[in-house]
């Protein structure tokens, strides 16, 4: 995670190691300073340590209507667990996702518990916090697809899926919420399969299983 950190366009203020030989790049040598096992895991969040550990700027990021408007970006309306946020932006990643927009209820991002689960991930992807009302009037107005899954919404295997727009996935246990609802017409069930009444989906997995069906489409 560290080596991304040094690869990406954050702001590295300092790197801390127990070992000085575990990150060979010329960017990191006048950040580096050598600490002992003891100092690092005073220093750290973690209970089990690995051997090094960064400090860095966590940018200003603001929502941009036009850097999106010709993309597929994900809406995340209060997803309160930092893991399973961590484990979004990862995801994102992975389907070339590269913006997140977070609702202020959802958490943050920097939480050390969501940058650990992101792996790396948080250093590709633009994630910035706004009001999930105005940007989603921003698509309306400009006649981009906002979806949302709902448990009420039409099957996605089957549903005619754009090549960009707005996906919106809410908290396992209130869902997307009402007032974003009432915005937008283009609901997406993820159907199960289970013989018996199943649970909702962890959103992280409802997450991956709504990027990846978007990408299959092409």
């Amino acid at each position: 995670m560290v080596k991304e950190l040094l690869q990406s366009d954050y702001k590295t203020l300092a790197v801390y190691t127990t070992d000085e030989q575990v990150l060979p790049f010329e960017n990191a040598q006048p950040l580096l300073t050598v600490i002992t096992d003891i100092q690092l895991s005073k220093i750290s969040n973690l209970e089990t340590p690995n051997k090094v550990l960064a400090v860095a700027e966590i940018p200003e990021q603001n929502f941009s209507f036009d850097a999106v408007a010709s993309k597929i970006s994900l809406a995340l309306d209060t997803i309160n667990d930092p893991g399973n946020l961590g484990t979004i932006i990862r995801t994102a990643a992975w389907f070339g996702i590269e913006t997140i927009i977070c609702s202020a209820t959802t958490a943050d991002a920097w939480n050390a518990k969501a940058v650990q689960a992101s792996m790396g991930a948080l250093f590709r992807v633009k994630v910035v916090y706004a009001d999930l009302e105005k940007v989603v009037a921003d698509y309306t107005k400009n006649d981009i697809p906002v979806y949302a899954t709902t448990l009420d919404g039409d099957n996605i295997y089957t549903s005619e899926l754009a090549a960009n727009g707005l996906i919106i996935i809410g908290s396992e246990s209130h869902g997307v919420s009402k007032e974003l609802l009432s915005l937008i017409d283009k609901k997406l069930l993820i159907p199960s399969f289970a013989a018996g009444n199943a649970e909702s989906l962890n959103a992280a997995v409802a997450a991956g299983v709504v990027c990846s069906e978007f990408r299959r489409r092409g």
